[in-house]
């Protein structure tokens, strides 16, 4: 009876804390895009929301960094003692995979990326991740598509799908409010600008009036309906006002004519609240294959500096094999030669594939059953981010050994290995002490 009643408690207090999750912590229906947003444009290069989170992730390293190291002491303690841990388990790491004469050069590639991937896969769990950002006017953009297709002078030949969030800020910075009221208009294919528009007014009196809508809303509103719309909009101070071409806040340059009211609309403004869509400006920086890309891009490139630099242009042999020697080998050498580049496809789309679903877990978990899930999905997205950060770079560190190390080595060792094991039993029998075999033996 008593485990009847503490179970009966326990699924109680779940769904009390689901209700409250979406009462206080309900977030908007999730708008998930591949692309990053574009904040900010300078000169030719477009400042996105992954690469703030980049430089995030960077302050954030650069600052732990300079508290750790600006009172070094010789036994350390605190933030010191911390980051020196961590370093000497990364060294370690490195040096028992590459052995002790790579394992420090490189160590300095490797724990880097490791640092720097980790923290910035972490940091985008922050809760203003994806909820503060600038916000861009919708209600005025759909106008402005509508307008521009009425210049071209033709129907609108695919589906335009706009998604935007009911708010009261004017402009700036906007969050992403609790709840917050969705706005979604559709213009189907085959519409012609005017048709648009009917639907559009019929649209926003719709969501900002008490005017509803009788017509399938994938279909030309009636000319009546349109009109009814219209005056809803006319009555309510706070609703969007459809400007004519006398009106002095119209600055459209053309203007679209509604078949249903007769005139020409050549703008719509928005006194009050307004339609609009958040642009974060931080998103995970790995959930653009951008960043990921220029990752793999530099991982690739060290590789093969350290393949030149260990066997100068000789590097190249193990790609390039005259067929006269070894026909099966030249086949071998050009297979390994394109696993190489398709090695920067596999690094970049492992980060950008696990960490995109992720943040779109998230955003979908917070929509269906917040407060709860987002809670279990937060500990595996702590999971993921880590692992991501150990498997990028323990490939930079297997590729980079690989690089290292030469195939010819090999074949020479093993063309001497019985003379050398020879060797070995003469000098037993002389009385010499056996070369241990183990790196860790202790001779007697």
């Amino acid at each position: 009876m008593k485990l009847l009643v503490i179970i009966a408690g326990s699924l109680v207090a779940v769904l009390a804390v689901i209700m409250v999750g979406f009462v206080v912590a309900a977030g908007p229906e999730p708008h998930i895009a591949i692309p990053p947003e574009k904040l900010w444009q300078i000169g030719p290069w477009h400042i996105t929301s992954t690469i703030m989170g980049a430089w995030l992730a960077m302050i954030i390293i650069i600052v732990v960094s300079l508290v750790a190291t600006r009172s070094m002491q010789l036994i350390p303690g605190g933030m010191q003692n911390f980051i020196e841990g961590i370093i000497d388990f990364l060294v370690t790491q490195c040096e028992e995979i590459a052995g002790k004469e790579h394992g420090r050069r490189f160590f300095v590639v490797a724990g880097t990326f490791f640092i720097f991937i980790l923290v910035a896969n972490w940091a985008a769990l922050l809760p203003f991740y994806k909820n503060i950002g600038l916000t861009q006017d919708y209600g005025h953009k759909i106008f402005h598509e509508i307008d521009d297709q009425e210049a071209v002078g033709q129907p609108f030949d695919e589906d335009h799908h706009w998604a935007a969030w009911h708010t009261n800020e004017r402009g700036g910075v906007g969050i992403v409010a609790t709840g917050a009221e969705d706005f979604k208009f559709d213009i189907e294919e085959g519409w012609t600008p005017g048709e648009a528009l009917d639907a559009y007014i019929v649209a926003l009196a719709e969501h900002f009036t008490r005017f509803e809508r009788q017509s399938p809303e994938d279909a030309v509103p009636p000319s009546q309906e349109v009109t009814a719309a219209a005056e809803a909009l006319q009555a309510d101070p706070d609703a969007p006002v459809l400007l004519s071409q006398d009106d002095p806040l119209a600055v459209e340059a053309n203007g679209v004519e509604s078949p249903a009211l007769g005139i020409v609309v050549m703008g719509i403004d928005f006194p009050e609240d307004k339609l609009t869509v958040v642009y974060p400006f931080f998103r995970a920086a790995y959930s653009d294959v951008n960043n990921t890309l220029a990752l793999a891009l530099v991982a690739f490139a060290t590789v093969w500096v350290w393949g030149f630099q260990a066997h100068g242009v000789g590097y190249l042999g193990k790609f390039f094999i005259a067929p006269w020697k070894n026909p099966i080998m030249t086949f071998v050498g050009i297979l390994e030669l394109v696993s190489e580049f398709i090695r920067i496809i596999s690094w970049s789309m492992r980060l950008f594939g696990n960490i995109f679903a992720g943040s779109v877990l998230l955003l979908i978990m917070a929509f269906l059953v917040p407060f709860v899930a987002p809670i279990a999905i937060y500990g595996l997205e702590l999971f993921v981010g880590l692992i991501q950060a150990i498997v990028f770079s323990l490939l930079v560190l297997v590729f980079g050994l690989g690089a290292v190390e030469s195939h010819h080595d090999d074949e020479h060792h093993d063309d001497h290995e019985p003379h050398d094991g020879h060797h070995e039993e003469e000098e037993h029998a002389a009385g010499a002490p056996a070369a241990p075999h183990e790196p860790g033996a202790v001779q007697a």
